[in-house]
């Protein structure tokens, strides 16, 4: 029997010896293929990183030999008159915007007096800026009443270094004040009466334009009557009309939809018109607006403008602001189809015997790596201009708001997402950038 046991736990510990030698070698074999799985992916994630690093060191030689090309095709470039002259041989003006800010910046007003003959201000002429609370509470006829401080400098710099000035603009329902539309202009009051409204927003507009006659004659040589009264949204304007006259923005309320009625465009450009005949003003009255060149918006816009002029032609022509490229983001920008819905929309403009502005150019950029496609497509762009502009004779001016770079503007802030910070013709310190010569380039 002792014998019979010493035989089990001889077989019992030579079972286990060699299950565990198995084990051992099992789990080394599947350490190895680990092992080696290991650095299969090792080795792809090497190999894609090097291919990618290898495409990214071609893509940044290939755009330091398109910008030394792009340099040296500049280089020595002589400017023969100024781009105004060159802009105003395909018939339209060539303008920027300013402000008390840039009017106070040597280098800004250098860069203006040098190539530019058209100026648009950027808020100072606008009725939330003019209109004094405080005044028109005290004011006897009970009619508003503007303080024209900082507007008056800007149309002064203009009269004297012989400029003309968009006036922008004589009515927006945007950033409207609503004690303008209240009894005794009190934020609390009720609201006025529509007729009352009306005599108010006259009286407004024939001193406003009177103003600016009156002290710097010919300087105003147009101004833009309504700014974006065409909804965006079905929820922006009334079912059934198809002016898309917006009844509210982002949910805040029209208030001259509102309180005058449906018909404020058409009164505003009844009450300008008439104003300008009073001050003996030779000024055109324009629609400005934006997304000018997409559909459905151009034809709500071209319905809009054919009902103000229904019974006589009050108004002479529309802005296109001219946003282009994608809001706050690369992705969209310098898109060759929108130079051709743009130049489509100023043939559809054209076409309805209208004049055409373009009122706030900003061709987008966010990429500073993109420089040599952005003049390029500066170039492409205003070959486009001065292509339709000869064909039509009817493209008048043309104004640069995104003028300038500005590369420290944060991303959340209003100009980063309207202009791009690397839009311009210019650069921050209002150095000459590639595109200004691609600009020359396009209008010989």
């Amino acid at each position: 029997m002792k014998k019979l046991l010493t035989l089990a736990v001889i077989s019992i510990a030579v079972f286990t010896l060699f299950s565990c030698t198995g084990k051992s070698k099992s789990n080394t074999a599947a350490q190895n293929e680990t092992k080696k799985q290991e650095e299969t992916v090792m080795s792809t994630a090497a190999t894609e990183s090097n291919g990618m690093a290898a495409k990214f060191m071609k893509s940044a030689e290939k755009a330091k030999v398109e910008a030394e090309a792009q340099s040296a095709e500049i280089e020595g470039f002589e400017q023969k008159e100024p781009i105004f002259e060159s802009a105003a041989r395909h018939g339209f003006k060539f303008g920027t915007v300013i402000n008390p800010q840039n009017l106070q910046k040597k280098s800004y007003t250098d860069m203006v007096k040098a190539d530019f003959n058209s100026l648009t201000a950027g808020n100072e002429f606008k009725a939330y800026t003019l209109l004094s609370q405080s005044g028109s509470q005290k004011s006897e006829n009970g009619m508003p009443v503007m303080n024209y401080y900082n507007a008056d400098n800007i149309a002064k710099f203009a009269q004297e270094n012989g400029i003309g000035i968009r006036g922008h603009v004589l009515v927006w329902d945007a950033y409207m004040p609503a004690w303008f539309f209240r009894e005794g202009y009190k934020n609390d009051g009720a609201f006025v009466s529509s007729d009352l409204m009306k005599k108010r927003l006259q009286y407004y507009i024939e001193e406003v334009i009177a103003h600016f006659e009156t002290n710097f004659p010919g300087v105003v040589y147009c101004w833009d009557v309504v700014n974006e009264a065409v909804g965006d949204g079905a929820n922006e304007y009334k079912e059934g009309d198809e002016r898309h006259v917006r009844t509210s923005r982002g949910g805040t309320t029209n208030y001259f939809y509102d309180v005058i009625g449906p018909d404020y465009v058409e009164l505003s450009f009844k009450y300008a018109r008439q104003a300008a005949k009073k001050a003996n003003a030779n000024i055109k009255l324009f629609y400005n607006d934006y997304s000018t060149f997409y559909s459905p918006k151009r034809e709500a816009i071209g319905k809009l403008i054919e009902s103000i002029n229904k019974n006589e032609k009050l108004c002479d022509g529309v802005g296109m602001q001219g946003y282009v490229g994608g809001y706050g983001q690369q992705a969209g920008c310098m898109s060759a189809n929108d130079i051709n819905l743009f130049k489509n929309a100023i043939v559809f403009y054209s076409n309805l015997g209208l004049e055409v502005h373009v009122t706030e150019l900003a061709l987008r950029n966010y990429d500073k790596t993109k420089a040599v496609q952005h003049a390029n497509y500066y170039e492409n762009f205003f070959k486009m201009l001065a292509s339709v502009a000869d064909e039509y004779k009817t493209l008048t001016c043309v104004a640069i708001w995104g003028i300038c770079d500005n590369p420290s503007l944060p991303k959340n802030d209003y100009s980063y997402k309207m202009n791009g910070p690397y839009c311009g013709m210019y650069n921050y310190d209002c150095s000459k950038k590639p595109e200004f010569f691609k600009v020359i380039k396009a209008l010989e």
